[in-house]
């Protein structure tokens, strides 16, 4: 819960500085420094050990090789023991530091004065929308139109409107209104047509109960804008709202994004209150690697500290574990074994320079991770269309250029390593549920501090979705 603080503490914490010095001080610890930026999964078959065996201590590797491994991954994602596992006390006692520093997830039962829309489902304004989707617009937008209470507006930018539901639901159920601003071009054509939609479908409120912000009916216009700062005075004029107060709402901003939200409070006059749910972290940039006045860490009170968020621990920070399926995290262990292995086939071909070497494949559609052998397919192809430049070492017959990987290649090495994605599964599991809370508590600490020290009148970190559901479901509320 929200404590006098503002911030979503842990139990065991009652003030912010104390919660911060104490997650930077485990951030820092040696273990978790290697999990969230030394080690790369990709990498994971390269060293003359795997990275497991390199990685953590030696007296866990008994207990991760010969236990059930259902049941280890259980207990590294939730802290369950049953009475038949029996871990290391230095692995219980890791986790502990861990779960202590762990921001409570739990989605409050009274979070705001207005009521979330219980009834967005049976409105034509779900048209179009996920299950995720209509629970996100159910709580974000009880939770603006309390902001613009608070701000005594009806006045809403929305950035990165997507396809417009939150903004549809903020105009046509709480008569806010709305100016919806994006940058790509076919969601706001998109959003326009379900605007459109929307009309056919009767464009009333289904139950009118609901009370409005204002009585002045809501409107809602779309416009198309890449925002790369947080001055967004040419969106306030271009919207006829100078002289207005406007509360800035971002529903799942990413990276920079949110900082520019953020930033709109005190870089633009009309801006009075901002709400927003960031997510994508791994979009954000770090000021001392990036050299930019926008990234990481956004408040002095974090940039006092030696910490930095390397790119792969703002990546690790988009895991939720807690949501994982058991069918999902199959998914993840079976997409990165593929990729690791097909690393190690790129090193023994000598396509690599070092360790370090990358070949980007990008992300492939679900169709290629059929099997391994389908997964060379679509893999060598998009290396083959970036990387054409790389002379192979080998010079196997059935080698036909750099990236081509035969079926029986393909096949052999998986026989070979098959038993190796075992141990590749915990690693990226410990990774996961180690790094990203750590990651992600550190971030909003970052945001809660800079509207702080901005001079804000009111700010509160708390949760806002069900992360079941929703897995980014921190709000960050600032007031001027």
């Amino acid at each position: 819960m929200v404590k006098n603080s503002g911030f979503p503490l842990p139990p065991a914490f009652e003030d912010v500085d104390d919660y911060l010095h104490n997650l930077i001080e485990l951030y820092l610890d040696s273990l978790v420094q290697k999990l969230a930026g030394e080690v790369q999964i990709l990498n994971f078959f390269l060293g003359d050990r795997d990275l497991l065996e390199e990685t953590v201590p030696a007296d866990w590797m008994p207990f991760f090789d010969e236990c059930d491994l259902d049941q280890i991954l259980d207990f590294l994602i939730f802290f369950r023991k049953p009475e038949t596992l029996n871990p290391p006390a230095s692995l219980i006692d890791f986790l502990s530091k861990i779960q202590n520093l762990m921001i409570d997830r739990a989605l409050p039962e009274n979070i705001f004065t207005a009521n979330p829309l219980s009834f967005l489902q049976i409105s034509a304004l779900s048209l179009g929308m996920s299950p995720k989707k209509i629970h996100e617009c159910q709580y974000l937008s009880s939770a603006i139109s309390a902001v613009c209470r608070s701000v005594d507006t009806p006045y809403v930018i929305d950035l990165g409107s997507g396809k417009g539901y939150l903004s549809r639901t903020l105009a046509h159920e709480f008569d806010c209104s709305v100016v919806a601003v994006e940058s790509v071009k076919s969601r706001t054509e998109g959003a326009g047509r379900l605007d459109s939609l929307y009309d056919t479908k009767g464009g009333k409120r289904k139950i009118e109960a609901l009370d409005p912000v204002f009585e002045s009916k809501g409107s809602l216009m779309h416009v198309e804008k890449f925002v790369n700062s947080g001055d967004l005075s040419d969106i306030v004029n271009q919207s006829n709202l100078d002289g207005q107060k406007i509360v800035l709402a971002g529903l799942h901003t990413c990276g920079n994004l949110s900082h520019h939200a953020l930033r709109s409070l005190f870089e633009t006059d009309a801006i009075h209150g901002v709400v927003v749910v960031g997510c994508c972290y791994n979009q954000m940039t770090e000021k001392h690697v990036d050299h930019d006045d926008i990234g990481f860490p956004m408040s002095a009170k974090v940039g006092s500290y030696p910490i930095s968020l390397p790119i792969s621990a703002r990546m690790l920070a988009c895991q939720a574990p807690a949501t994982w399926t058991k069918e999902t995290r199959e998914g993840f262990f079976t997409r990165h074994f593929y990729r690791a292995l097909l690393q190690q086939i790129f090193r023994d071909r000598g396509l690599l320079e070092d360790n370090k070497d990358r070949i980007v494949i990008g992300s492939l559609r679900r169709q290629w991770y059929q099997s391994f052998s389908t997964y060379c397919m679509g893999a060598s192809r998009r290396a083959a269309a970036s990387h054409a430049h790389r002379i192979i070492a080998d010079s196997s017959p059935d080698i036909q250029n750099p990236f081509e990987i035969s079926e029986q290649t393909a096949i052999g090495y998986y026989k070979s390593y098959e038993s190796k994605k075992r141990r590749l599964s915990i690693l990226w599991t410990l990774m996961s549920c180690t790094v990203a809370p750590l990651t992600e508590a550190l971030i909003h600490l970052d945001r809660y501090y800079f509207l702080k020290e901005s001079g804000a009148r009111e700010v509160c970190v708390s949760v806002i979705f069900d992360q079941i559901i929703s897995a980014r479901n921190l709000m960050v509320v600032g007031i001027k």
